[in-house]
């Protein structure tokens, strides 16, 4: 597979660091804020996480892969060939997974 597309200039690579760093933040920063007592939502059921703790993995997975996109596409390095391909599909793979979820959960009432 050519990866080509998400390769280019010094400008192209800030923008695309600071998109999935905001796109992965979309999820995180919502999963972890109803991880917290006072604000306690249930993202997954309770016969899947009953202590919130798969909540918070998820959560904090999703906060290292934002500053993980970022910092890789800011500081500049040597061409790592399989990395930034392997960061965009677990972004990818992180917020088609949780996203839909996140959406649910903030449209909704909080009880």
């Amino acid at each position: 597979m050519n990866w080509d597309f998400i390769e280019g200039s010094r400008a192209f690579e800030l923008t695309w660091g600071i998109t999935a760093m905001c796109v992965c933040l979309l999820v995180a920063v919502p999963t972890l804020w109803w991880w917290l007592p006072e604000h306690r939502r249930r993202f997954f059921p309770p016969s899947v996480d009953p202590n919130y703790r798969l909540q918070l993995a998820y959560g904090i997975f999703a906060m290292a892969m934002a500053f993980t996109n970022l910092g890789c596409r800011i500081i500049p390095h040597a061409d790592l060939p399989m990395v930034h391909p392997t960061f965009f599909l677990i972004s990818l793979a992180l917020v088609v997974g949780l996203a839909p979820r996140v959406l649910a959960l903030a449209t909704q009432r909080a009880h």
